[in-house]
């Protein structure tokens, strides 16, 4: 009962990024979590550099870098094979033919947009993508970050290609809505240059920014385009990760970030979501069998709501 009084009063900030820590940014972290924040504030740090990391996570809301900046070497050995089991599936004949026109996926809610993983009867405890997920540096990362131990909220992998529409959904500035502070991370499967729609973000206007006061000006749009939040902040401010394969973002998504519009090639990703034990928005997926290869608490701690979640409503995307 309690739980649910404070994350009625923190999803008022939904879409919004608190630029104080107020009454409900207290109650959210010490009461509503205060386990996941106890955990967190006792237990030593494992790997020198995370606190470095998350610290720039705090001062700009994004790190970005080569995947073993943020990764164990089980992680990077898990992301290769990830990697080759993914760009296996962007290589097939269902893909291809969306992406030339020759068939449609009347499931995707974006167009520009296709799916090489989703979990709509569950995640297998033996999945790849979820032991990446739960990569113990970054899992401390994160952790660092948002102030506790945090729990896993999404896994997925896309593809992004050109398409003749305008920019639309993602590829429009907007905030996230999942909690009050989260953390979002896209790991590169392809080379993203200019022309391939790279993620964009704007430093400072996350949680507890420098510049989330300034954007608040624009909260009640749902979305917005370049020449919109250009009024606000000039592009040269904006951050634009383009990168090698491997490259890794991390990004409260909070602050104001766009998915980019691919002009030529394709974007190729896999994603992860974290928040806190009290997220605003439903798990869309559950874990189905028992991950008995965890090896540490702060991951138990990640899956513990995706192990009692109930089964989401199928949306018939293309599975792995």
């Amino acid at each position: 009962m309690i739980a649910r009084v404070i994350t009625d009063l923190a999803s008022r900030y939904k879409r919004r990024a608190v630029t104080s820590r107020n009454l409900v940014y207290y109650l959210w972290r010490f009461a509503g979590n205060g386990m996941r924040t106890c955990r967190a504030l006792m237990t030593p740090v494992a790997y020198a550099d995370t606190p470095a990391i998350a610290e720039t996570l705090a001062e700009q809301g994004i790190a970005v870098g080569p995947s073993d900046r943020f990764l164990t070497v089980e992680g990077h050995r898990l992301l290769s094979e990830a990697t080759g089991q993914l760009l296996a599936i962007s290589r097939g004949d269902d893909v291809r033919a969306i992406i030339n026109g020759t068939a449609q996926d009347t499931s995707r809610q974006k167009d520009f947009l296709i799916h090489l993983a989703s979990f709509d009867d569950g995640l297998p405890a033996e999945d790849t993508l979820l032991k990446l997920a739960l990569d113990r540096k970054l899992l401390e990362i994160v952790s660092g970050y948002l102030g506790l131990w945090p729990c896993l909220h999404s896994v997925g992998a896309w593809l992004n290609y050109p398409t003749d529409d305008p920019a639309a959904l993602s590829q429009l500035w907007h905030r996230d809505p999942e909690d009050l502070k989260l953390i979002k991370v896209f790991i590169y499967l392809s080379d993203v240059g200019e022309q391939s729609g790279p993620f964009t973000y704007i430093p400072e206007t996350h949680p507890f920014g420098r510049a989330a006061l300034v954007a608040r000006k624009y909260e009640k749009k749902k979305r917005l385009a370049d020449d919109q939040m250009q009024r606000l902040f000039p592009p040269e401010s904006w951050r634009v990760c383009t990168g090698p394969a491997h490259t890794m973002i991390l990004a409260d998504t909070i602050g104001y970030h766009r998915g980019g519009k691919p002009a030529a090639g394709h974007r190729i990703l896999i994603t992860f979501t974290y928040t806190s034990g009290l997220s605003f928005v439903d798990r869309p997926m559950r874990i189905v069998g028992d991950p008995a290869w965890i090896s540490a608490p702060i991951q138990e701690y990640a899956v513990r709501a995706l192990r009692s979640a109930q089964p989401p409503v199928s949306k018939k995307k293309k599975k792995r």
